[in-house]
């Protein structure tokens, strides 16, 4: 069940609408969808329902994060974000932004 969610989760991920959305989403996706538990899953899931410059605005912090988002798959793609900012076309491994987002507040 949880494998089906995943790849729902990837398409979804990666047909957003925006190219943008798509690499930052997409790519956030293929590092951790494979390491997500039930409910940062679940997390993701209803993180997708939201439109891209909303989510946008969010991960790059030009809005406050509603609390129904402020949670630990929020913390790691604004952690996602910030260190392909860093290093454009550097692999990233899921294992950095667990370690990173030990808190559910990206703040």
């Amino acid at each position: 069940m949880l494998e089906a969610l995943r790849r729902k989760l990837s398409f979804r991920a990666w047909h957003r609408g925006t190219r943008e959305a798509d690499l930052l989403v997409g790519a956030f996706a293929d590092r951790c969808l494979p390491e997500f538990a039930a409910e940062e899953l679940r997390q993701f899931e209803r993180l997708l329902e939201e439109d891209d410059p909303i989510i946008d605005d969010w991960v790059a912090g030009r809005q406050s994060v509603p609390k129904e988002h402020d949670n630990r798959v929020m913390a790691l793609l604004h952690q996602f974000r910030l260190a392909i900012s860093a290093c454009p076309g550097r692999a990233i491994s899921y294992s950095v932004f667990k370690s990173k987002a030990g808190s559910t507040s990206h703040h």
